[in-house]
């Protein structure tokens, strides 16, 4: 069956430009640095989720209605890509696991890897690459279970399970499943995220 995801990648099109970015707003840094502590770590309230609202939630309004997403997502730093690859693996799988993540935007695939490559994550690279090497091992029950789902004729019931039969087929996903909700492991996660914006601001705002 032919294919036809636009695959994006972090090395795609800008990598430096600021196109989008709110101001760089030195008390608000220092604010953060006073409530958020790692030592008191709340998995719904801390820095990384701060930096989603603030830093790249904001990013779509500064943007304005510029097309698709692929020349929003062309436009944005490498570090801005990296952002948005990673918070939307990190909302599908902690929604729906790995395998919602494939099915519901398997346009980030490798944008994903590449991110977790980036930060340095071993381990879930290493993971995730079985899982998408499963992914594209299968893809075309992916496709087919993704034209059951859109198809609006049948009851959502028998829908949802044409969904689930697709996604069961990712076996290696419940590899990563069993350490990613992990309160231990996602404040890690967040951590090593927040330090490489810490570390690289000038791809993430204006001075």
């Amino acid at each position: 069956m032919e294919t036809t995801i636009d695959f994006y990648s972090i090395n795609d099109s800008n990598q430096n430009e600021l196109f989008y970015a709110p101001t760089y707003n030195k008390e608000w840094f220092d604010e953060l640095d006073k409530k958020y502590s790692w030592d008191n770590y709340n998995a719904f309230d801390n820095r990384f989720w701060e930096y989603m609202y603030h830093i790249f939630d904001t990013l779509p309004g500064i943007a304005g209605k510029t097309g698709s997403d692929r020349i929003f997502f062309n436009n944005l730093t490498r570090g801005q890509k990296m952002f948005y690859s990673l918070l939307v693996f990190n909302g599908d799988v902690d929604n729906g696991g790995v395998g919602q993540f494939f099915f519901n935007r398997p346009e980030f695939s490798f944008a994903v890897l590449e991110t977790f490559e980036e930060l340095k994550l071993s381990r879930l690279k290493s993971d995730y690459e079985k899982c998408l090497n499963e992914f594209f091992g299968s893809v075309d029950s992916y496709f087919i279970g993704k034209k059951n789902l859109n198809d609006r004729s049948p009851e959502w019931t028998e829908r949802w399970i044409s969904f689930t039969d697709a996604d069961g087929n990712l076996k290696s996903a419940t590899t990563i499943e069993d350490y990613y909700y992990n309160e231990e492991f996602k404040k890690e996660l967040y951590k090593t995220f927040t330090d490489f914006v810490d570390n690289h601001l000038d791809q993430f705002v204006k001075k």
